[in-house]
């Protein structure tokens, strides 16, 4: 069987403008299990020291799909999509 294969790439597409930091991380909170990095098809988390750390440039390559939210249970990532007009299209078909 053949594999499915999507190129991200071809169907994620930023808007212009300024998204604002639409993710926020509590390093306190952290408890480094690392579940956002398994979960963020982007690859924008890591884990050093034992604690997650969100790429500098989320903002321009984060597909905005909130996993990274919903899978952290210490609660120490607060998602909001971004300002109306900026942030991700995804176009399919």
């Amino acid at each position: 069987m053949d594999e499915f294969k999507i190129d991200i790439k071809k169907v994620v597409f930023h808007k212009e403008g300024d998204t604002g930091d639409f993710i926020e991380y509590d390093v306190e909170k952290c408890n480094g299990c690392g579940m956002c990095v398994k979960v963020c098809s982007a690859g924008l988390w890591s884990v050093k020291d034992g604690k997650a750390r969100l790429a500098p440039r989320y903002g321009e390559l984060c597909l905005e799909c909130a996993a990274c939210w919903e899978i952290c249970v210490p609660e120490a990532i607060d998602f909001s999509y971004p300002a109306a007009g900026s942030g991700v299209t995804i176009k399919y078909g």
